[in-house]
């Protein structure tokens, strides 16, 4: 049911006296949900920044097929064509027999000079670097591409590329289900804190309900008092989360680590101020809601 405009002010105050009112219990309830938000934003920013990873690498583990020897540049055009046309192919980049002796004179440094005189009788092969679009499945693209008229073999980091694929969906389950018990027990928490300030104005309540108010009107106050206490709790979670993650996100830079980047603050910062708001709120309401339900009589 609706609050009306002329209640509003109403309701707030009497929410707001009740969470002083109830200090210790509203105290531990805050304190809970903020412990509750802080884990579940762990589990949260573990799984944001496991996908980012697993992007990353991604698009650094490479399907590579390799052209038969001899075959002419036409071939070697029509094998790309074919490749780029197979489903799940995110990009298929030719790396010619020139690419691969450039990049062994990179990888001997001072010693390239080993390789001088291998351009006339070049031993590498053509080759297509071949990333996907869906790690999941790597497999069916190796076959297709290993099915293709004119390559002669195919290299991947399968095993890699299904750890990685595991890893990411193991940690997006365990944080589901962690942030909903967590969730729960949050729930429960502020019931019970509720309940008390239920029980303490029961005689205020008997009297409003004997004048004629209603049931809406007498509950308002105690789902706010819940919404309150959760944003309480959201807002001080979002804090000691952006400040650890800032801290965290100062010490790796430190370590210049450029195969793995983390997301930058700035990029997630209103999805977990959404999230820490909105969860507050929505466990502080349930937790009010469901207390109001068993235990008030009205």
């Amino acid at each position: 049911m609706p609050m009306k405009l002329s209640n509003i002010k109403y309701y707030l105050s009497q929410s707001f006296k009740s969470v002083i009112r109830n200090g210790l219990m509203s105290f531990t309830s805050i304190f809970t949900v903020t412990c509750c938000l802080i884990i579940l934003g762990i589990f949260l920013l573990m799984s944001i920044n496991v996908t980012y990873i697993a992007d990353q690498v991604q698009n650094q583990c490479e399907i590579q097929a390799f052209v038969k020897d001899g075959a002419s540049s036409e071939e070697v055009s029509k094998i790309g064509a074919e490749i780029k046309n197979l489903h799940n192919i995110r990009e298929a980049v030719l790396f010619t027999k020139h690419d691969a002796l450039q990049y062994m004179r990179e990888i001997f440094g001072e010693n390239a000079s080993a390789l001088d005189g291998l351009e006339k009788d070049n031993p590498f092969r053509d080759s297509y670097k071949i990333t996907l679009n869906d790690l999941a499945l790597s497999a069916d693209v190796i076959a297709a591409v290993g099915a293709i008229d004119g390559v002669e073999k195919v290299e991947n980091k399968q095993s890699l590329m299904e750890n990685i694929f595991s890893v990411t969906t193991a940690i997006k389950y365990s944080s589901f289900w962690i942030m909903l018990i967590l969730g729960i027990v949050s729930i429960f928490i502020i019931a019970n804190t509720i309940k008390l300030a239920v029980f303490s104005r029961r005689k205020e309540i008997n009297i409003m309900k004997f004048v004629g108010a209603t049931d809406w009107f007498i509950r308002w106050p105690f789902i706010i008092e819940g919404i309150i206490i959760g944003f309480i709790g959201g807002l001080l979670a979002f804090s000691l989360i952006s400040w650890g993650y800032m801290l965290a996100m100062s010490s790796i830079s430190s370590y210049n680590l450029d195969m793995f980047r983390l997301k930058v603050y700035s990029d997630i910062w209103l999805q977990l101020l959404m999230v820490f708001f909105g969860l507050g709120a929505l466990i502080g309401a349930a937790g009010s809601f469901l207390s109001i339900r068993k235990h008030m009589q009205v």
